[in-house]
């Protein structure tokens, strides 16, 4: 093969293209970790350890909620189960507790939507660099 050949080939493989993409990505990788901190940050007090409990914020306004108590009847103190169950009422009824909630939930999905942002930037950028890696395995065989 002639130089003048390897020089076409060496050019068409746009390996300047491909480094300026890996650039991007871990650019736009960087800008998704960034937001997903500034959002955790901004939000902290509305974000769970798991799926099925409840955050600071809502933990907080049930707190207050249980120091109040529901309203006695006839003069007598409420069982424990009716008292829990008064509280579980709540979270529909009492429109603070139920927006509290709410965002919970909201917060929950855009925080989900951050880390498949995240997960998809990591794997455009896995993908250039295999890329890249590929393109260099290219280059040396034509060197030689």
């Amino acid at each position: 093969m002639e130089i003048a050949d390897k020089v076409r080939i060496l050019k068409s493989l746009d390996t300047r293209g491909l480094i300026a993409r890996i650039q991007q990505y871990e650019d736009d990788l960087e800008h998704a970790l960034r937001e997903q901190a500034s959002f955790k940050d901004i939000n902290r007090e509305y974000l769970t350890s798991g799926m099925s409990t409840d955050c600071q914020e809502v933990k907080r306004i049930l707190a207050e909620l249980a120091t109040q108590g529901p309203p006695a009847e006839s003069g007598k103190r409420l069982t424990v189960t009716a008292r829990e169950a008064w509280l579980q009422k709540q979270r529909t009824e009492n429109n603070e507790l139920a927006a509290a909630i709410n965002k919970q939930k909201s917060i929950a999905f855009l925080l989900e939507n951050n880390e498949i942002n995240i997960e998809m930037a990591r794997r455009r950028l896995e993908g250039a660099r295999a890329l890249l890696a590929l393109r260099t395995a290219q280059i040396n065989f034509l060197a030689s």
